[in-house]
């Protein structure tokens, strides 16, 4: 899946109201002061726009906002100036997306950046040869899954998280070239005895060679 998930656009898109009530009051003559602008105009813009781009920064801004949103809200209503109705509004929407993000399994799925599926690549499973070569050892491992951005290598000889390795694939018989030598840089590694092995991700690909790795994936 490449886009976002429906929910978390429409949980995201709860903080436009306030820069779009804003601008309304503005448009019909009512006084709207710089601190008004910043914080509910820009503040709110900016944290739904970080929402949608999905970072850890966003999630935490998040409950600053909410913060500073209601000792605003707050103070206003003891100046008697506030609308009760205005802020009990605003306490609903917020709180309405306060709460799904908040969800320890929502805010895992959408903010640990191994989880976010809508900018990964498809992984296919399979079961193939492969060659690693590392230094100047080399080592046949088993082709568990491959993507056009990386693959599973399943492999007691195991090397550490971010060294780069380099990868020899057998192209299927469609494909001009008999293999595919790639750079990659070890992910993750599993040291699981039913899944030993490593992630890898590709690196510096060459046009010809994501079009050959494109068709490999195609195979599976």
């Amino acid at each position: 899946m490449q886009k976002r998930p429906i929910a978390l656009i429409v949980a995201s898109c709860i903080f436009l109201f306030s820069p779009l009530s804003l601008t309304y009051e503005f448009l019909h003559g009512e006084p709207v002061t710089s601190i008004d602008w910043l914080l509910s105009g820009l503040l709110p813009l900016g944290l739904c726009i970080g929402l949608l781009r999905v970072n850890r920064i966003a999630w935490y801004t998040l409950f600053g906002f909410v913060f500073l949103w209601g000792v605003r809200d707050l103070h206003g209503l003891q100046n008697t100036s506030g609308n009760l109705a205005q802020v009990l509004l605003h306490l609903f929407v917020y709180t309405l997306s306060l709460t799904y993000f908040i969800n320890p399994r929502i805010k895992r799925l959408y903010f640990d950046p191994r989880l976010q599926w809508w900018r990964t690549k498809t992984r296919f499973e399979t079961h193939g040869p492969a060659i690693i070569e590392v230094g100047a050892k080399t080592h046949y491992p088993t082709l568990k899954n491959i993507s056009e951005g990386g693959c599973f290598l399943e492999t007691p000889h195991t090397r550490e998280q971010a060294q780069q390795i380099f990868i020899t694939l057998p192209l299927p018989s469609p494909v001009p070239k008999s293999s595919l030598r790639l750079i990659g840089e070890i992910r993750w590694v599993s040291s699981q005895p039913e899944k030993m092995g490593m992630g890898i991700q590709f690196l510096n690909l060459s046009k010809e060679d994501r079009v050959n790795l494109k068709k490999f994936v195609a195979q599976h």
